[in-house]
């Protein structure tokens, strides 16, 4: 349909053609229609994959390689060299999960972890294999949370 929002040479060029007339802003509009179609689809599941599931550390072996928050009692907190290791579960070697923090994560300066122990806690993070055990490392705050 030819509007009153076209220019002359839109115009011109519709009237000529006897097909269907596109002008470019009909296009624009149709593109961006399409393109608001698109990321209204694709943002839920962006933000649901960014969420992650919430686990008990008895089933962190069931999801290797999955990024998850793992739930539970910190049963020891110890370091080796300079890197802090926060056990769950169990002790080491024993442990149903470990959340491992590296001395260059700028958190292995932190005595607090100490007063972890025998406190629920939720880690967040990938979980790797180290040695046939689950560990989670941890580089940020942000995914250790005292409950």
């Amino acid at each position: 349909m030819i509007g009153s929002n076209h220019s002359s040479s839109e115009l011109s060029a519709c009237l000529r053609q006897d097909s269907l007339c596109i002008t470019p802003v009909m296009k624009f509009r149709h593109r961006s229609f399409l393109f608001a179609a698109l990321l209204a689809c694709w943002l839920p599941v962006s933000i649901m994959a960014q969420t992650a599931t919430v686990i008990a550390d008895t089933d962190a072996a069931k999801h290797i390689g999955e990024k998850v928050t793992v739930e539970g009692i910190v049963v020891e907190v110890f370091t080796h060299g300079r890197n802090f290791f926060i056990d769950l579960g169990n002790s080491y070697p024993h442990q149903t999960i470990t959340g491992w923090i590296p001395e260059n994560s700028g958190l292995a300066d932190e005595s607090s972890f100490y007063g972890l122990e025998g406190k629920k806690v939720k880690i967040t993070g990938t979980i790797e294999l180290y040695k046939g055990k689950p560990e989670i490392k941890i580089m940020s705050k942000d995914q250790l949370i005292l409950e």
